[in-house]
């Protein structure tokens, strides 16, 4: 089973709580991250409180920002009240850019990022604490500049939001069971088996054979009209759906289509425009991969 850890940070920290949450999940580490997380209509407390139940750990990201967040005192408070009660919750003071320690950590060691070119070191002592064994070489497949944040960023630029569930890591649904992925994203399979979720900004398509899924498609309405003729940064759209691009290997490049092969995970990824004035779409096999 996955280690578990809520990511607690101030907005302006948000570049680095990605970059974070992205080298976690390299390590086999799931992390909470509120953009990946939280819907509009979610009630926001409600739903903090059960991402805050279900996690072993609170890692706070401190930062003269973060201690002086009502928000991210309030996630720390109902941490502390689970670690209090002797659950199985435990908080991690990360210190990322120096600031006074809240009274109610000062007892507490904190790991510390404020020196990047010391990141590493710090990163594997973060992970050896929550009893990952760390994996160096995951680490370094990540390369320069290519990381999550960045790819996020690039969507930000291009005004592509950050997708929530069930469009957020859509590959996620590969392997599942019909039945599975019906309860995971809320909708019901039609007369072919297959189950489609549709909002005013995508179409999402879990595409099953047998009784499971084997094909995922995400169309990014917002992104159209796109012509075949037009290139496109697939790094924002792979950052919108919380993919690094530093995961995969870029095979195939055209101005309409992008494969890349994600090899850990042995999946084909195709982001396109599918026909002139079409919106972009990302697609997601294990089937196909290699080919």
């Amino acid at each position: 089973m996955r280690v578990s850890i809520f990511l607690s940070h101030s907005s302006i920290d948000k570049p680095f709580a990605r970059r974070l949450a992205q080298d976690l999940d390299n390590q086999s580490v799931t992390c909470w991250l509120d953009e990946g997380e939280i819907k509009i209509g979610d009630y926001l407390i409600e739903k903090l409180k059960r991402a805050i139940d279900d996690v072993e750990y609170l890692a706070v990201i401190l930062s003269p920002e973060a201690v002086a967040s009502a928000w991210v005192q309030r996630e720390v408070e109902m941490a502390m009240s689970q670690e209090i009660l002797g659950r199985r919750m435990k908080i991690l003071p990360i210190m990322y850019r120096r600031c006074d320690l809240p009274d109610f950590l000062l007892e507490k060691v904190y790991g510390d990022f404020t020196d990047d070119s010391e990141y590493m070191a710090s990163f594997e002592r973060l992970v050896s604490s929550v009893g990952v064994v760390f994996n160096r070489n995951a680490f370094l497949r990540q390369k320069d500049g290519a990381h999550l944040g960045v790819a996020a960023d690039k969507a930000w630029g291009l005004l592509i939001p950050i997708l929530a569930k069930p469009f957020h890591r859509p590959f996620q649904y590969i392997g599942m069971t019909i039945q599975e992925a019906a309860r995971e994203v809320g909708a019901s399979p039609n007369g072919a088996g297959n189950i489609v979720v549709e909002t005013d900004d995508c179409h999402l398509l879990l595409e099953a054979e047998g009784n499971f899924v084997q094909y995922v498609d995400l169309t990014l309405k917002f992104t159209g009209p796109h012509t075949q003729a037009q290139g496109f940064d697939s790094e924002a759209i792979l950052g919108a759906v919380s993919i690094s691009p530093a995961e995969l290997e870029l095979a195939r490049k055209a101005p309409h289509f992008h494969t890349y092969y994600d090899h850990a995970k042995r999946m084909k990824i195709g982001v396109s425009c599918q026909y002139d004035g079409a919106p972009l779409s990302i697609g997601f096999s294990r089937k196909y991969y290699g080919m």
